[in-house]
């Protein structure tokens, strides 16, 4: 079994969409995550017939059959996958810094007062949970 971490390498953008989609579709055939992408978003029948085999083979999604019919779930939590990814980047990017990473963040002219502000409310329940532990 391959580790947590190598399932997570090199997922791309639409893998990581269709995981979304699977996973809020708990099961689903092909055309059924099709559909649950936006009209003019949405994928090809045949790319999204890859993308769920190549999520399989990286242990993130599943497959049974029924009828000829192959139904798709998700094998991880999307939250796991998100996680892996940041801790990749993290790793990768920032030298395993968690305070250059989110000074880099911070540095990004989209992010909002509000969104600062859950930011803060976060470090602050981290802390006072954390600090309860000790």
């Amino acid at each position: 079994m391959r580790r947590r971490k190598d399932r997570m390498a090199g997922l791309g953008e639409l893998q990581l969409q269709v995981l979304e989609k699977l996973s809020e579709l708990g099961e689903a055939n092909v055309y059924q995550v099709q559909e649950a992408f936006e009209e003019d978003e949405r994928p090809r029948y045949t790319t999204l017939a890859t993308v769920l085999r190549s999520l399989e083979k990286k242990g993130l999604a599943e497959h049974r059959t029924e009828d000829r019919t192959y139904i798709y779930r998700a094998a991880c939590q999307v939250s796991e996958v998100r996680r892996g990814i940041v801790s990749e980047l993290l790793s990768r990017a920032f030298g395993g810094s968690p305070a250059a990473m989110v000074s880099a963040l911070l540095d990004v002219d989209s992010v909002t007062d509000r969104e600062l502000d859950e930011v803060r409310r976060m470090i602050e329940e981290r802390t006072r949970g954390e600090g309860a532990d000790s």
